[in-house]
């Protein structure tokens, strides 16, 4: 799974066209992918950092629901991808290939 994250401040500091111009770069690099039968799944998350959470200290508690943000990063996850590939090299390779600013995260999906 890759995880694209970003400054959205810095994003949205950006003249329009330069983030219009992002956006279809993002989306050519997605078409470019799934044609390539790479991405199955892929989805922009909302904007902004509110986030509901929910867990638990132990099993037998109560969950405990929470507003975020949580991490402490300046960073929030803008988009994800879930990509099938032969190995790590290739989903490296898939995310060097990111076309946008920001920090790409690639986590393997358990089976």
């Amino acid at each position: 799974m890759l995880t694209f994250y970003a400054r959205e401040e810095d994003w949205m500091a950006l003249p329009k066209a330069d983030r219009d111009a992002g956006i279809a770069e993002i989306g050519q690099w997605f078409a470019e992918h799934a044609r390539a039968g790479k991405i199955v799944e892929g989805r922009r998350l909302g904007r902004g950092t509110k986030t509901v959470r929910l867990g638990r200290v132990r099993k037998k508690d109560l969950p405990m629901v929470s507003d975020g943000p949580f991490a402490e990063t300046k960073e929030t996850v803008g988009s994800y991808a879930i990509v099938e590939v032969k190995d790590e090299e290739e989903a490296v390779a898939i995310a060097k290939r990111w076309p946008a600013g920001g920090l790409v995260e690639i986590r393997p999906v358990a089976e």
